[in-house]
């Protein structure tokens, strides 16, 4: 059942010291066990129910309830500042496995980590391998983006193209890198926008980046920011006829059938999961370390519109193919999709 938890009080942070060893207890192993106790896990999200990737999170946390002796809740944090607070009032209410899917709560979760070293921590948004008591996940979203960003340059009437992000972190900007290079690989020539909304849950930021972008001739707009996502959703809608999106998250499909045709798509929900059940199961916590799932991994992808038949088989199957071509080129190795400025400016000059 999903909670939303009050102020942390001093007589509960008292009972977390005792629950995660306190500050001065001694440093966590590399693996857990859990034994027949049930195991409590806490997460903290900027927003919940946008169908975003805290959702899917918060999925994968559900069907965790439900198949293994594991209860699990949430608190929203509007304010990164609050962040710190929030892990400790989820330590003071027994949790001992805590999830935080953003870089934004990156440095709270280090310093909270450092001060409950028998709490577990599992980092979604990026290598980290710097304490024994969080392990991390880091996905190649680039790898999904660079298939995004070269179906809409083989869909694009315009030449141009567009993607609403939220901040300017290393996840954001593989995303950015991946998507122009995919589009760039399909068309030289192809002008591609990104705007960056500096939130991940203000719906009106991303409707107005995404309505700038349509406004300069974009006719596909992708988008990876959060709820903002609903705002570029909206802005599509808006912007009429021949314009169209790209969604995130699982799919996000049903927020605009007529226009998302498709997205990018990472599996956090199975991953999760997975990671769980092998920490409950057989005490597996890879502390100090970072599992990388891309597409050869089936931790990301470019999925499809599952909700408009019209729409899909509008998409022509020399697009489709130019795509799946990529694909198996990233997967076996032949293309290296850039993350960063560098390499970004390294494989568009391979391009020439």
């Amino acid at each position: 059942m999903k909670k939303l938890l009050a102020l942390i009080m001093a007589g509960a942070m008292a009972l977390s010291l005792v629950a995660c060893g306190g500050s001065g207890a001694e440093g966590g192993g590399d693996a857990g066990d859990t034994g027949d106790a049930q195991l409590r896990v806490g997460l903290i999200a900027s927003s919940m129910g946008t169908q975003s990737f805290n959702d899917d999170v918060w999925a994968g946390l559900e069907k965790v309830q439900q198949d293994l002796p594991v209860t699990a809740e949430y608190i929203e944090v509007s304010e990164v500042s609050d962040a710190a607070n929030s892990l400790r009032t989820l330590i003071a209410q027994g949790d001992t496995l805590l999830v935080v899917p953003s870089s934004e709560y990156h440095d709270a979760m280090m310093e909270v980590a450092a001060e409950y070293p028998d709490c577990k921590f599992m980092y979604l948004a990026g290598e980290e391998t710097g304490a024994e008591n969080v392990m991390s996940v880091e996905y190649k979203e680039h790898e999904a983006a660079f298939l995004g960003g070269a179906l809409a340059a083989s869909l694009s009437e315009s030449g141009k193209i567009g993607a609403v992000l939220a901040v300017q972190e290393p996840l954001q900007l593989r995303y950015q890198f991946g998507y122009t290079a995919g589009a760039k690989t399909v068309d030289p020539n192809c002008d591609v926008s990104v705007m960056f909304t500096n939130s991940y849950t203000d719906t009106n930021l991303g409707q107005e980046s995404a309505k700038a972008l349509y406004d300069q001739g974009a006719d596909y707009v992708s988008c990876f920011a959060g709820a903002c996502n609903l705002g570029v959703f909206n802005a599509a809608k808006e912007a009429g006829e021949g314009k169209y999106c790209l969604g995130a998250a699982t799919g996000q499909f049903d927020k605009m059938p007529d226009k998302i045709v498709a997205s990018v798509v990472k599996s956090i929900d199975t991953a999760l999961y997975d990671m769980i059940k092998d920490y409950v199961e057989n005490g597996t916590f890879n502390g100090g370390a970072c599992t990388v799932l891309g597409l050869k991994e089936g931790g990301v992808e470019l999925r499809y519109t599952t909700m408009n038949d019209e729409l899909l088989n509008s998409i022509p199957e020399e697009a489709k193919t130019t795509v799946e071509d990529l694909k198996n080129k990233i997967i076996n190795g032949e293309i290296q999709v850039p993350g960063t400025q560098e390499e970004y400016d390294a494989y568009v000059a391979s391009l020439a």
